[in-house]
């Protein structure tokens, strides 16, 4: 009964980190409504600025960028730098960056909104590139143990986007002004990321996390020794070993950031209610939607896990997922857009918005949970910082192509 509590904390624990990776990607996107604040014309009655049409795809080509490098870089070179401190250290910058944004809700940037956007992005690069090494590592630890515990790290990363989602609606809901309503926001944050941090010095110290991080190292010691050094040569076969897992992983993320946010943030509601159609549609529909049926996606995929490992089912379903792009884009718009406008009620965005987060949690879950255990339990680490490459190369294919999805939106 005592192991199976210890068990159960660990997992939640997981639970608790898998939220943290995503947090910094999360909280950026969904707060639209604040950046749209700082970077408007003050002057220009609504008329919207090339730095806000630009805030969302540079966004994300900016997060993506760097968190497939150093995801990639963590897959090679993990070895080099002990577990322990590469999540510590990533974490505790995070936090750090995460307060900077923060006072800066409190502070008027109206004179200088070119060096406000340079600073933001700039913390976009430097807070993605600690979440990738955060995420690699973490990956790597969940890899070690059994399946269901990289289910609780990526039913975490979803549960941070339902998070995010909801935090952010709170903040609105709230009437207070955009920069103070922000303040509340990204103080949450800042709050979540501090418990996440305890929860991984704590989970550290349980006999039930040594037991499963010091029985696949080959050198007795503590869980920050690093893990063997491989050659090239091993790494490539290893990645030989799981690679139909890892090009399904890649394309289900290509095609999830191909769309969301860029794509779907310029959907428009047809609701004549002015309250939903421009404060809550995009957050609630967009955001929120998104993020729930992407957490229940993940789990749905823990507790049934079909098609099983090696079927081709699975290939297809992620394959079919291209679809989504043309059906968002032909939803309704920009009237200016030279792309017709099939599917204008809100009930059309929001279905495909459902099936999309779905799948997208569906087939990711499954991706992760079965690529280590197609090698050996000690390459699973090895397997599951690759996997996370993989998932990190799709964010980075589909950020890009996002680009050219909303120019011609």
């Amino acid at each position: 009964m005592e192991g199976l509590l210890r068990g159960r904390l660990v997992y939640f624990c997981f639970l608790l980190l898998g939220l943290g990776t995503l947090l910094p990607w999360n909280f950026f996107i969904t707060a639209q409504s604040y950046w749209d604040f700082k970077l408007e014309n003050k002057t220009a009655n609504g008329t919207r600025t090339h730095l806000q049409d630009l805030y969302t795809p540079m966004q994300v080509c900016l997060s993506q960028i760097p968190n497939f490098i150093f995801l990639f870089i963590n897959a090679l070179f993990s070895h080099k730098i002990p577990q322990r401190i590469r999540l510590l250290a990533s974490l505790t910058l995070m936090i750090l960056l995460f307060c900077i944004t923060t006072v800066f809700t409190q502070v008027d940037t109206s004179e200088w909104q070119i060096g406000f956007f340079a600073l933001t992005m700039t913390v976009i690069i430097l807070i993605n590139s600690a979440g990738a090494i955060f995420q690699g590592g973490l990956f790597g630890v969940a890899g070690m143990f059994p399946e269901k515990y990289i289910t609780a790290v990526v039913s975490g990363q979803a549960l941070g986007g339902v998070f995010a989602s909801g935090a952010r609606i709170v903040s609105l809901s709230v009437g207070a002004k955009d920069e103070n309503s922000a303040f509340i926001y990204f103080m949450i944050a800042v709050i979540v990321m501090i418990f996440t941090l305890l929860a991984y010095l704590f989970m550290s110290k349980t006999d039930f996390y040594k037991h499963y991080t010091n029985c696949q190292k080959p050198e007795k010691g503590s869980d920050d020794a690093p893990q063997a050094e491989r050659t090239f040569s091993e790494q490539v076969q290893i990645f030989k070993e799981i690679w139909p897992l890892g090009v399904s992983v890649w394309g289900v993320f290509a095609v999830t950031l191909g769309a969301f946010p860029a794509l779907c943030v310029k959907i428009i509601s047809t609701a004549e209610d002015e309250t939903w159609s421009q404060v809550y549609f995009q957050p609630v529909v967009t955001f929120l939607l998104f993020n729930v049926g992407d957490y229940i996606g993940r789990q749905v995929a823990g507790f049934m896990m079909w098609p099983w490992r090696g079927s081709w089912i699975l290939y297809l379903m992620v394959a079919l997922r291209v679809v989504f792009i043309p059906l968002f884009l032909l939803c309704n718009h920009d009237p200016n857009s030279s792309i017709p406008t099939l599917f204008a009620h809100d009930s059309w965005y929001i279905l495909f918005m459902l099936l999309f987060s779905l799948s997208n949690g569906y087939c990711s879950s499954l991706s992760m949970m079965y690529g280590p255990k197609l090698v050996t339990e000690d390459k699973a680490e090895v397997a599951s910082s690759m996997m996370a490459a993989m998932l990190g190369l799709g964010l980075l294919t589909g950020g890009l192509s996002s680009f050219a999805f909303a120019l011609i939106s």
